[in-house]
Parts: structure tokens; sequence; C-alpha cells
């Protein structure tokens, strides 16, 4: 038996041209943070005069919980190579390497049915995080249409290295697979 461990974890993110370009994160502190899924609707409870009789019975709640988004966290390692530029660039939404970066907002459907909304902002830019944990099989957990605000991400240093802590809020939809998306890297 092995298990997972930090080692054996890649990230990256990608945009939403049809062949998507992405680009692999150095993610050296093994510290992602996110849910596995997305949250469903209530379950509201009715009962006659609040009481439980047998004509009790679930009602399901609003929508609006399946479209807020929640936040995923990690930390990518600077180094001083075009790809901490890259990075920079692609969380500003400019072009990456020549690479023109195509928003990700309203690509997937949390509901299976409507394309989830695009920002009123139409400057706001997403991207899909996705997340391996490499082993014998491989799991990949897709984060779709994730929208990372630059007041909520955070640079530090130490002795070991300059660190980027990312937070990013999800507004798509969650996925798990065994493998990541084919693309084509913005580093080639």
């Amino acid at each position: 038996m092995s298990k997972f461990t930090n080692r054996k974890g890649k990230i990256r993110i990608y945009d939403g041209t049809g062949t998507p370009f992405y680009l692999e994160l150095d993610f050296e502190n093994g510290n992602f943070s996110g849910p596995i899924g997305r949250s469903k609707t209530e379950e509201i409870l009715i009962m006659a005069r609040d009481v439980f009789t047998s004509d009790a019975h679930n009602i399901e709640g609003g929508d609006s919980k399946i479209y807020e988004p929640f936040q995923i966290t990690f930390t990518a390692f600077l180094e001083s190579t075009a790809q901490t530029g890259y990075l920079l660039d692609w969380l500003e939404g400019n072009t990456v390497n020549s690479n023109t970066i195509v928003t990700t907002k309203g690509d997937t459907q949390n509901d299976g049915a409507n394309n989830n909304p695009a920002f009123a902002d139409t400057d706001k830019k997403t991207c899909n995080v996705e997340y391996r944990l490499d082993a014998a099989t491989d799991i990949v957990w897709h984060y779709n249409e994730v929208y990372f605000d630059l007041q909520e991400q955070s640079i530090s240093e130490s002795e070991e290295g300059v660190d980027l802590s990312l937070t990013g809020m999800v507004y798509g939809t969650v996925v798990r697979d065994t493998a990541f998306t084919t693309g084509t890297s913005v580093e080639a």
C-alpha cells in the first residue's frame, strides 16, 4: 500500500480556448485546499402545522446554493525564470508568452442544464484549475471558472525562497477525473 503525499501533487491552470493553453505551476509547499465537490440545493422539510405525519415531505430549496462561489487556496513557488512572469501575466488577465488567454467564465453548468452566467464586469477573467495527485491511479480535480482577485493574492519571502499564496473563487463545476485536460503549454 502506498499513500498520496504532497510530493506527488501538480497544479495546472487552463484558459478557455478550444485546445486550452495551460501553465503548470511549481507547487513547492504541497498545501492545496479546497472542497471535492459543489454544494447541492437545500432540502426543506414540510410538515402539517409543525407536526410530522405521513404527509410530511421535503421540497427542494432555491438554486442560489449551487451558484455561490467557494474558495480554493494553494501556494506557487516563484523562481527566477519566465514562468513567474507568465503566472503574473495570467493572473492580471494579460497575454501570456504571446498567447491570448481566454476566460472560462460561462463554460460550465452548475445545474447541469444552463451555462453559468457571465460576470457583469467583462474585465474579470476566470481560468480552470486542475489539481493532480500522481500515483498508480491518478486523481485529478477540475475546478472550473476560478477567479483570482489580485487583492486576495499575497507574496511572501523567506530564506528558502519567495512564494505566491493564491486564493481563487470557484464559480463553476468541480469534476473528479484521472488525467489533466489535454492542452498546449504557454511556456512552449
